[in-house]
């Protein structure tokens, strides 16, 4: 069983929209921010996510989002899970598949989380609604939103094409913490309906009414 330490509408929500893909059960254990003293037991720097995965052969515990995202896809690529085989590149990828899938894994997080938790971050702890440092990382969201947008216009349906993968839940991970931290993006025409479809699938809809 997987264990998932989890705070609503942080990038907890990213391994919980996974298993709810997959469709497997799992375990939440749900707090709030400051985490309980109980937490650092298992993970002493009280960072969400964490996951322990008690069926391996001994206890595995980890954290960072993207890191687990790939870890709980791949010990079931191994295992030859159909489900999950569809949600990465498959055992043997064509490279140029395989760099686009990690481009645009670690895209949602390092292009897109960062800078809106950056501006959330700032305006919490200055005050400021605007700063160098707001309309920098502002900017910086628009050109790679617009770049997005851009790779969308061949009309795939995912990041990667026809098929949703774990890069679409750290893309879309991003859209649901600029909604919940008000972060005033405004996502392009093609983006938005990315957006949408993400938000339409059932899998999503589970994670975020837990």
């Amino acid at each position: 069983m997987i264990t998932i330490y989890h705070v609503p509408n942080s990038r907890s929500q990213r391994i919980v929209w996974l298993m709810e893909e997959m469709g497997e059960p799992y375990r939440l254990e749900t707090f709030g921010i400051p985490v309980p003293e109980s937490f650092l037991e298992v993970n002493p720097l009280g960072s969400v996510p964490t996951i322990t995965d008690d069926d391996a052969d001994s206890p595995i515990t980890m954290f960072e989002s993207l890191a687990i995202l790939q870890y709980l896809t791949g010990r079931r690529l191994v295992a030859k899970d159909e489900v999950a085989t569809g949600l990465t590149t498959g055992p043997l990828p064509d490279p140029a598949a395989y760099a686009e899938h990690l481009q645009f894994l670690h895209f949602g997080e390092a292009d897109l989380a960062t800078p809106i938790g950056t501006i959330f971050r700032t305006r919490v702890f200055t005050g400021e609604q605007s700063n160098n440092t707001i309309e920098d990382q502002l900017g910086q969201l628009a050109k790679r939103l617009g770049f997005l947008d851009q790779h969308l216009s061949d009309g795939r349906q995912w990041v990667t094409g026809d098929r949703f993968t774990i890069a679409d839940i750290s893309i879309g991970y991003a859209f649901l913490l600029a909604e919940f931290t008000e972060c005033e993006i405004t996502l392009p025409p093609r983006v938005e309906s990315y957006w949408q479809r993400l938000t339409a699938r059932p899998g999503y809809k589970r994670s975020v009414a837990e």
